[in-house]
């Protein structure tokens, strides 16, 4: 990879974070040490402990983008970082983070060390899969439409005359469609139980459509990918054709440490700085005096039924974006988290 004094300054796109010095830290994964250029445009930025792999980006480099194109990104920025993981271990940064320039990038890989420093820990020797089930649902919607309850109410319609009527088809669907989630949602408990049992973590994620029982990312030891595979080999075995399991990985730990970068603007910090009539930004104690005295002062409670909510909205803005910048000992923020789950397990 080239170096970022190899580039001149601008704005840089962030794909991920990795150990400096970069060396091979994925056992057998790769032979040869990691290389001087991943391409011609993708390069490190390193810092004291941690380096960044960057490219070259613009400030509206996500705007006004289509659908088609950001999904193209989206495919672009994984490819990347599994490219990345494939000589060392890696951190991926959440895509469409586009810094201001190698200084805030720089800044990042020194505020969040701390932070990186314990997801490299707790990643150590394990690694993501993600694991989607299937099914044909149409002969489950066949099911369903002899259960009794679905049979009573449809009759009992008829009887009425109402089978046409847009409020009780919407009454039948909404029934059926309960006891189609409900059969959903106990088989994906079943196979999660199961597959717990290889994992050290689990993150369900979105059910995009009636086709998908289960969608779940694992964390798994390195040693226990073959336990997986076993695993989902029994599975399929045991709902005889059922279901189709599908199993894509080793993958970055996207669901457990992705890394979230924000860059404080500078002209909001000065904008928050004189709306709460401070000089400078100093600790948390002075912000929370400033706010509380101005808050007071635009509340309708104390001031004679005048109150400006439009203001007090803004003193929160202002108060936020500043509690931003003292926890984060400047305009950068970094946090390191694992990702909430989308749905519940089995899209109940």
């Amino acid at each position: 990879m080239v170096m970022a004094s190899d580039r001149p300054d601008g704005p840089r796109y962030l794909y991920a974070i990795v150990p400096n010095p970069v060396r091979d830290r994925v056992p057998g994964r790769h032979p040869d040490r990691f290389p001087d250029r991943l391409d011609d445009e993708t390069y490190l930025i390193k810092g004291e402990r941690f380096a960044a792999v960057v490219r070259d980006a613009t400030a509206s480099s996500f705007i006004r983008r289509d659908r088609q194109e950001l999904a193209r990104l989206l495919l672009q920025h994984q490819q990347v970082i599994e490219r990345v993981m494939a000589w060392t271990a890696v951190l991926p940064v959440k895509f469409g983070t586009v810094a201001p320039d190698g200084q805030a990038v720089a800044r990042s890989l020194a505020n969040g060390a701390a932070a990186f420093a314990d997801a490299f820990e707790r990643m150590k020797g394990k690694t993501q899969f993600e694991i989607l089930v299937t099914w044909d649902p149409e002969p489950v919607f066949a099911a369903i439409a002899a259960e009794p309850e679905v049979v009573r109410l449809r009759e009992e319609l008829m009887a009425e005359d109402r089978a046409s009527d847009p409020l009780a088809v919407g009454r039948l669907g909404a029934l059926v469609k309960r006891i189609f989630d409900r059969r959903r949602n106990e088989l994906a408990d079943g196979i999660v139980q199961v597959l717990r049992q290889t994992a050290a973590d689990a993150v369900p994620n979105a059910l995009m459509d009636d086709r998908m029982v289960l969608n779940i990312a694992l964390l798994v030891d390195s040693g226990r990918t073959a336990v997986l595979d076993d695993c989902l080999e029994t599975l399929d075995a045991s709902y005889g054709g059922k279901l189709t399991f599908r199993c894509v990985g080793p993958l970055p730990p996207h669901s457990f440490a992705a890394v979230e970068v924000s860059f404080l603007d500078a002209d909001k910090i000065a904008w928050a700085r004189r709306l709460l009539e401070l000089d400078a930004v100093q600790d948390t104690r002075t912000l929370q005096a400033a706010y509380r005295r101005l808050a007071k002062r635009a509340h309708p409670d104390t001031a004679n039924g005048s109150g400006d909510g439009e203001r007090i909205a803004e003193l929160k803005d202002a108060f936020a974006t500043l509690s931003s910048y003292v926890d984060a000992g400047g305009p950068v923020v970094v946090a390191v988290s694992r990702t909430e789950a989308a749905s519940a397990v089995g899209g109940g």
